[in-house]
């Protein structure tokens, strides 16, 4: 059954034709990936993707393998790591008004401009606070700049209200040449809890994970003390000499691939679960384009799930280059090794029960299905985690700790003897 979006059902036609006109349009998409690895204590490789052979090492700051997931890489070789000053890992994000940034010859350490000014407003005081994201493009021709900048009051280290502003811009690879891209206000909110986050909108940013091209996305919610509200999402997209919003029908709330100038997007629902618990509701992921909605995986519909406390959910997923296929990684909120207790309003249920047990000794698991039809599917990889694509029909995996490139249309598998101890640690690009 397809979900519906803005009152319309996507047919199986429908998508096939799109996606064909899609395709002739992304034939040499994918072409020429490059595959890095970041490896202990403080360096990074780049592997051959047919051969798997080294290619180039290159030196990178101690802090990158503890915060791997932050690092980015583009095509060009660029990499930049800005870790952030609130980061809770140990050693991580202390120096984070400045940034490292390797523009595919040298290294250099950037200025963040991270900004926080503290007032007296009579017994009260004011606090302004940002520190900005930079970004990598695509092209290897900018950096992108995001931040919330908020404009507190507060007494005694309790939050009473926040003005906050967005803002995005570009600059050179130096920082410099900016260029704003977007700005605005959210209404000044109170703080009832004493701490805003719990309370007041704020913007969340998507870019592609390849590089800023010419699209962003952001979704503007509130944190919340036991819950996300997503309030509005909203593409950003390149035009000559400017960049026009559009607003989304639907707030994403985790975007995890896009493509196509950000007209195709590939968005997870996330469990609403809180307060010690894991499984309050189903989670999705959907492939969204031109007002039509795809449901790639529906945790309740595949696994039946509702009475026990285990949330099964796509960790990752990449469109194919040619927009045929998508790659996920499947993984639960509990191992099969551990007890597994009932749902908030659960009732026992032995099947169901051992149903959950045997599919959690298969996760993490990457499976390949159609983009035109969900229901197909094209492969099944128990305990494996998805890199990315290779090529239309290769995708890259990590197995038994190995990076593995697995064929989906023949099954033939490419195993290198390159040892990765996390796949967050592998980046194809």
């Amino acid at each position: 059954m397809l979900e519906l979006f803005r009152g319309r059902i996507l047919t199986f036609q429908a998508w096939k034709c799109f996606l064909g006109v899609l395709c002739q349009c992304t034939v040499a998409f994918g072409q020429g990936q490059r595959i890095w690895v970041l490896t202990a204590p403080s360096s990074i490789v780049e592997y051959d993707p047919a051969t798997f052979a080294s290619k180039q090492t290159i030196p990178v700051p101690n802090e990158v393998l503890k915060s791997p997931r932050i690092f980015q890489v583009n095509h060009q070789g660029q990499m930049l790591f800005a870790p952030n000053s609130e980061d809770p890992s140990p050693d991580v994000g202390k120096a984070g008004e400045k940034f490292w940034f390797w523009d595919g010859h040298a290294a250099q350490m950037l200025g963040r401009e991270t900004i926080r000014i503290s007032s007296q407003a009579g017994s009260n005081q004011k606090v302004s606070e940002s520190a900005p994201w930079p970004f990598l493009s695509a092209d290897g021709a900018h950096l992108f700049w995001f931040t919330n900048q908020y404009n507190r009051l507060q007494r005694e280290n309790v939050e009473l209200s926040v003005s906050t502003t967005f803002r995005a811009w570009e600059s050179d690879n130096g920082g410099k040449q900016k260029q704003d891209l977007t700005t605005f206000d959210f209404p000044e909110c109170r703080c009832p809890t004493g701490s805003c986050s719990e309370t007041c909108p704020e913007a969340r940013f998507w870019v592609p994970e390849k590089g800023v091209e010419d699209y962003f996305i952001i979704t503007r919610l509130v944190e919340g003390q036991t819950e996300t509200q997503y309030l509005s999402s909203t593409l950003y997209q390149q035009a000559p000499g400017t960049w026009s919003a559009t607003d989304l029908p639907q707030p994403l709330q985790r975007v995890l691939d896009m493509a196509e100038h950000g007209s195709v997007v590939i968005s997870a629902v996330l469990d609403t679960g809180c307060c010690g618990w894991e499984n309050q509701s189903n989670d999705q992921t959907l492939l969204l384009s031109s007002g039509k909605t795809v449901v790639l995986f529906d945790e309740r519909a595949k696994y039946n799930n509702p009475d026990y406390d285990v949330s099964f959910f796509t960790e990752n997923a990449k469109l194919s280059p040619e927009h045929a296929h998508v790659a996920m990684t499947i993984e639960a909120s509990a191992k099969s090794s551990a007890p597994i207790q009932l749902s908030e309003q659960g009732q026992a249920n032995p099947a169901e029960s051992l149903r959950i047990r045997k599919a959690l000794t298969e996760l993490p698991a990457v499976e390949v299905v159609s983009a035109v039809d969900p229901g197909k599917r094209s492969a099944f990889l128990p305990h494996a985690y998805l890199v990315g694509w290779l090529s239309e029909k290769e995708i890259l995996v990590v197995e038994n700790h190995l990076l593995v490139a697995y064929n989906i249309a023949t099954g033939a598998r490419r195993r290198s003897t390159i040892k990765v101890p996390d796949p967050a640690l592998v980046f194809v690009r």
